[in-house]
């Protein structure tokens, strides 16, 4: 009888360029990348470890190399695998291969496998990083013909930048601070923004403090989505009457089955969602578009940053997401 099996490697992927938020600059991202073999089939996963969560790609790594999956009961225990592992990067790689794998042994596509076959993902934002204002209004021109646009805010002259930016871009625009402002700055910003047709804006103060969070989403009429703040369905329920919506990413819940959890919740409590991404390859994109079909809105635009995606899947047009027809997550270049 077949036995499961887990390799781990630490990948440097290139940036096409800095990628800057009020917080942190990067110029390469730091992945990890997990092989869950079953027979002759290969699943594959990816995370991109959080640092302001305590994590590295290190501690990742030492602790997928430690699991002992002899604990699951096979390769669809998809829902073992929350035992193994609390919420975060490491379990969220894992997960994704498990998913990847039984699409692949079951002859399905991710889709098929969550029961979202026919659905389409939400037009993707994509994002344009804290940089100079010309460069960020040149990037704006550049992705007028695209539905949806992301601008990291938090800085000195965000409202100007945004100001200009609107008149280029037509379409529409989220910001996402990132937990850059203070809760006076956020307010005083956001009134600010107010006239400029803003869809929704991210974590405008630091994780942490629902009070004032409330605070912020109760004092401007644009709409405050939590990230950093929200992980779990626990997190969610948590939230609700503190902001209008919570963006979900499979690194935070701990992949695809974590996810779907705390996005029935968001539903049940009236919540809008999304789900977002970090500096990935197709192979998270690929597992994020499939839950997007289930979502509001969606930020899935990591590969479009990289230098080159390694594990190209997902394809994009215009904003338009198009999901892998192959079995599982129907990515290449996986064994």
């Amino acid at each position: 009888m077949s036995e499961l099996s887990l390799t781990v490697e630490a990948r440097d992927l290139p940036l096409a360029e800095r990628f800057t938020i009020s917080t942190k600059s990067w110029d390469t991202a730091s992945n990890v990348f997990v092989r869950l073999r079953y027979a002759d089939l290969v699943g594959i996963g990816e995370c991109s470890p959080e640092d302001r969560s305590g994590e590295s790609v290190e501690s990742v790594t030492k602790e997928l190399r430690a699991l002992d999956l002899g604990r699951l009961g096979g390769p669809f225990d998809l829902e073992g695998i929350g035992a193994l592992l609390p919420a975060g990067s490491a379990r969220c790689a894992l997960d994704i291969a498990a998913h990847d794998l039984a699409g692949k042994l079951s002859g399905l596509t991710l889709a098929e496998l969550l029961g979202v076959q026919g659905l389409r993902p939400p037009p993707t934002s994509v994002t344009i990083p804290i940089g100079e204002p010309d460069e960020m209004v040149e990037r704006a021109r550049r992705l007028r013909d695209h539905p949806v646009i992301k601008m990291k805010v938090g800085f000195s002259g965000d409202v100007e930048a945004l100001e200009r930016i609107r008149e280029v871009f037509p379409g529409a625009i989220r910001i996402d601070a990132n937990e850059g402002w203070s809760v006076e700055t956020a307010i005083d910003t956001l009134r600010a923004m107010e006239g400029l047709d803003v869809e929704l804006c991210e974590q405008p103060i630091r994780r942490g403090q629902l009070d004032d969070l409330r605070e912020v989403t109760d004092a401007t009429s644009v709409p405050v989505f939590a990230d950093e703040d929200v992980k779990t369905a626990e997190d969610v329920a948590a939230l609700a009457g503190c902001v209008d919506g919570v963006n979900l990413k499979l690194r935070k819940t701990g992949g695809i089955r974590e996810a779907l959890r705390a996005l029935a919740t968001a539903r049940a409590l009236g919540l809008r969602t999304m789900i977002g991404c970090d500096l990935v390859s197709g192979v998270s994109a690929s597992a994020e578009a499939v839950v997007a079909c289930l979502c509001d809105h969606c930020d899935i635009d990591g590969p479009l940053l990289l230098a080159e995606d390694p594990f190209p899947g997902v394809r994009y047009e215009l904003g338009m997401v198009t999901l892998p027809t192959g079995p599982g997550l129907g990515v290449g270049s996986v064994v």
